[in-house]
């Protein structure tokens, strides 16, 4: 039987809107989860510190965050601080990468509510460097996502790919585009094998390939290329991304690998 915690601070009706306030806050800093291993989420930083058990990450983020927030501020009573010291440069390293700093306003702000908890830690807050401009942004992600959801994606593209691309994971997603490429391959070849040797295998010949729009004396080499466009995708995509612990992409170029993969998807023929 778990020992029970024992409270360091009572939760009164105010602390409880100050918290929930916390929470509003801080959900936009970082992920609550993601599947990258490398990815420092809420539920990361929790585990760190032996407390991940207080963020139930079946429930929606804020929800989550404002219950465990509650569990943090009432059994641990210097941890808030120190959870607090990780998670700020984690947000400034992820909201640079989904390009959308984070923003001195939203530091004063969390400085603010800390203080409503009696949590002082406004000089060391303001020590914190944040940079609110991006260099070399060719399109937002915003932009990006808007775009994804008027193309014409192939339904394997257009479901959870998707999904995760609009969630902010875009190494995920085309991961996820990769593997669903693969598995669509598997499905129709019906060969004993994956990766770069599965569509090496499948796409010698046009078998599993729509060539009908190619003209006739372009169709031979046609079939060379995708194969061999194929054979690149799984050995620098595919395989780099499931391993895990590649670094996370610049949503642009997810962006592009998503359509080229859609591309590919387009010239399989169905089952």
């Amino acid at each position: 039987m778990a020992k029970r915690e024992r409270a360091v601070r009572r939760i009164t009706a105010k602390q409880k809107e100050r918290l929930n306030r916390l929470a509003e806050v801080l959900s936009e800093f970082l992920p609550l989860t993601s599947n990258s291993p490398r990815a420092v989420t809420f539920t990361t930083i929790f585990k760190e510190s032996a407390i991940s058990h207080y963020l139930n990450t079946r429930k929606p983020k804020k929800q989550a965050l404002e219950e465990g927030l509650e569990k943090l501020y009432r059994y641990r009573k210097n941890l808030p601080k120190k959870i607090i010291r990780k998670i700020i440069p984690a947000a400034i390293s992820y909201r640079k990468y989904i390009r959308k700093p984070l923003t001195r306003k939203e530091l004063d702000n969390l400085s603010a509510c800390l203080l409503e908890l009696g949590i002082d830690m406004k000089e060391e807050i303001e020590s914190d460097v944040v940079h609110e401009s991006i260099q070399r942004i060719t399109v937002l992600p915003e932009q990006l996502k808007e775009r994804l959801r008027q193309h014409d994606l192939d339904p394997a593209i257009s479901s959870d790919p998707l999904q995760l691309f609009e969630d902010g994971h875009f190494t995920e997603a085309v991961r996820k585009c990769a593997e669903r490429f693969e598995d669509r391959v598997s499905d129709l070849s019906r060969i004993e094998a994956t990766g770069r040797d599965l569509v090496s295998k499948a796409f010698k010949e046009a078998t599993f390939i729509d060539i009908s729009q190619i003209e006739p004396e372009n169709q031979s080499s046609f079939v060379d290329g995708y194969r061999f466009l194929a054979m690149g995708m799984m050995a620098a995509i595919r395989n780099i991304f499931s391993h895990g612990d590649e670094e996370r992409r610049p949503p642009e170029e997810c962006f592009e690998m998503i359509l080229f993969l859609n591309w590919m998807f387009g010239y399989l023929k169905s089952d």
